[in-house]
């Protein structure tokens, strides 16, 4: 019987921890743009909404979601250099050419975005959360004195600079997603006739609906439909 760290170490359970925190991460966008397509409704909805998430269960839902959100992040991550260094490995072994005809951009980009992605998400949150990015939009408060992240997110995005990092983010989140969705179900083992190619058309789709979501957000503010 092997033990769980021969397990853990194995490449077939780091391709089923990749799949399933990139699954999970998916799942996280699709909220977290839930919350930022509020800006549509103005800074009571958007601003409410913030307070709610603080305050929901004293505090401590947050913080766990945010904790859970660093656990699967960081395996995420650890799972694709090792599964990218093992495929480097294999390939040099093999010692043979790699076969490109079957392969997309997206797929042989996967590394190389996905670390593009880790170091945006720092600087992400440097901005929108810890503050210490661009500090001078952070510290607004509305009529009510809650954290006025409405008026936050709209100086933001005034901003050419950061509209255009924003807006290159979301490329890379597109081009890293078009491949990651259809191949974690690959790997979970969800291969059928019928559903394969419903599998392949929903991992683009969703990703494009993903990305066109939240550029919505800078590009309304950038020309003025809304805080104008």
């Amino acid at each position: 019987m092997r033990s769980f760290g021969e397990v853990w170490r194995s490449t077939i359970f780091q391709k089923w921890v990749m799949a399933i925190t990139g699954i999970l991460l998916v799942l996280f966008l699709v909220g977290h743009l839930s919350g930022n397509l509020l800006i549509f409704l103005g800074p009571d909805a958007m601003n409410g909404y913030a307070v709610g998430l603080r305050e929901l269960f004293h505090g401590a839902a947050l913080w766990i979601v945010r904790l859970g959100l660093i656990v699967i992040f960081v395996l995420h991550v650890r799972a694709g250099i090792v599964l990218s260094q093992r495929n480097r490995k294999a390939k040099g072994v093999r010692n043979q050419k790699f076969e490109a005809r079957s392969s997309t951009v997206a797929s042989r980009s996967m590394i190389y975005t996905g670390l593009l992605l880790l170091f945006y998400v720092v600087y992400h949150l440097a901005h929108f959360t810890w503050g210490a990015a661009h500090s001078e939009f952070y510290h607004y408060t509305d009529a009510l004195g809650r954290h006025d992240v409405y008026r936050m997110v709209i100086e933001s995005f005034r901003q050419p600079t950061i509209v255009a990092t924003y807006v290159l983010a979301m490329a890379v989140t597109g081009l890293h997603l078009n491949h990651a969705i259809a191949s974690a179900f690959q790997t979970l083992g969800v291969s059928h006739p019928r559903y394969t190619p419903l599998i392949k058309t929903a991992g683009p789709a969703v990703s494009i609906l993903l990305v066109l979501g939240f550029l919505s957000v800078p590009l309304a503010i950038a020309f003025g439909v809304v805080g104008g």
